[in-house]
């Protein structure tokens, strides 16, 4: 069972056996019959509440569907709590009480409170749970912001023979959970981007070697990379053989999200359109997945054993947007920041970059970046071409 059991604190079954036996002696005492009988009614009352008390709530089950709902704001999901009651008692005027953050609010007449201290919202339904059977509660819920969401802190009150009821708290893990996307913000010039890649495919996506085909092989010179030498050729040669790799194009689009803004004195403090970069950044994706695009996103937050948050582009541009909104919906600013220096950093040491789109705040430098350079104002939501000597050109 993976509920815990916190049974009220009170006197009442003390006063009961208090009771019963002041009783059983006044019946000795002054010999009448009714003061026996009133002593056993109050322990059959005193046995009945304690059988009651250990029973309540013993064999009920908590189940949920394990999935992951992912939605945009004003969009709606249901949580779906499946109670499965295998006792031999029913359980009247159960009160649910859960918690959820912000992220979403209910629908319909389910009222929320908030939580002072927190981002969420404590939750409260009744209902009866019948013995011997199971019973959905499905509540709904629309989505109001960007972020993470799931009925945590979960608990059960159920009526005793007490002033206070019975507390179940759930031990386990709701397994539905709800995933809030940021708006995407249409920008001005990504539409004609796409339209203009596509038309000059050739120049603007790097011509690479695919180290998994293998084209042709051909005869090893000095100059070659020794990691390029095909060794079972060369054993059946007799002599040094390298491959010859094949050429593909690198589609990926590099997208960097620059959440921090400098001031005058050099101090770096989260940007006011946090929110607005996301939403920009929704925006490209979708469109880069429409146009077949794959796209890795970085954003200059700390990752723990990492420099910063990413995502690496699997190829698939239908996968790329799942991960990439999920990490959108999921970043949080109280992780801290790191320095967009560090981020391009990372990116020249990584590969080189073909396109990269820059969203936020344009960093003194931009050393190190290579191919077509682009950067979205959040203020003005415009992609505009940035140059080596950092004069902007819109797209």
């Amino acid at each position: 069972m993976l509920w815990k059991r916190e049974m009220p604190e009170d006197r009442s079954a003390d006063v009961l056996i208090f009771l019963a036996v002041a009783a059983f002696l006044l019946g000795l005492w002054v010999g009448i019959r009714a003061f026996f009988i009133l002593a056993g009614v109050i322990v059959a009352i005193h046995i009945v509440q304690q059988f009651y008390d250990k029973r309540l709530g013993r064999y009920l089950n908590l189940q949920s569907e394990q999935k992951i709902i992912r939605l945009f704001p004003g969009e709606k999901a249901v949580f779906k709590f499946r109670f499965e009651n295998r006792g031999n008692l029913s359980l009247p005027k159960a009160n649910l009480k859960f918690q959820v953050t912000d992220s979403l609010t209910a629908a319909d007449s389910l009222l929320g409170k908030p939580i002072v201290g927190t981002d969420a919202q404590l939750y409260e339904t009744s209902f009866q749970i019948p013995k011997k059977q199971v019973l959905e509660v499905s509540l709904p819920f629309t989505a109001v912001k960007r972020g993470l969401a799931a009925p945590s802190s979960i608990s059960l009150d159920l009526p005793l023979f007490r002033m206070q009821p019975l507390q179940l708290s759930y031990l386990g893990r709701f397994q539905t959970s709800v995933i809030v996307y940021p708006t995407p913000e249409f920008v001005q010039g990504v539409d004609y981007f796409f339209s203009q890649q596509v038309g000059h495919v050739l120049a603007d996506i790097a011509l690479t070697e695919d180290p998994l085909q293998i084209k042709s092989i051909r005869d090893y010179v000095p100059t070659d990379d020794f990691r390029r030498i095909h060794w079972n050729a060369s054993v059946r040669k007799n002599m040094l053989q390298t491959k010859v790799l094949e050429h593909t194009y690198d589609m990926t689009i590099t997208l960097i999200l620059n959440i921090s803004t400098t001031s005058r004195l050099g101090n770096a403090y989260v940007s006011p359109d946090f929110e607005r970069i996301l939403s920009c950044a929704a925006f490209i994706i979708y469109r880069a997945a429409e146009n077949g695009y794959p796209i890795d996103m970085h954003v200059n937050l700390r990752a723990k054993g990492q420099t910063h948050i990413f995502t690496e582009s699997t190829g698939l541009p239908e996968t790329d947007v799942k991960n990439n909104l999920d990490l959108l919906a999921s970043t949080h600013v109280e992780d801290g920041m790191t320095d967009i220096a560090s981020v391009l950093h990372h990116l020249k040491m990584r590969r080189n970059q073909t396109i990269s789109i820059l969203i936020g705040e344009l960093p003194a430098s931009l050393h190190g970046m290579n191919g077509r350079v682009y950067h979205v104002n959040p203020e003005k939501a415009v992609l505009v071409e940035v140059t080596m000597n950092r004069e902007r050109v819109r797209a």
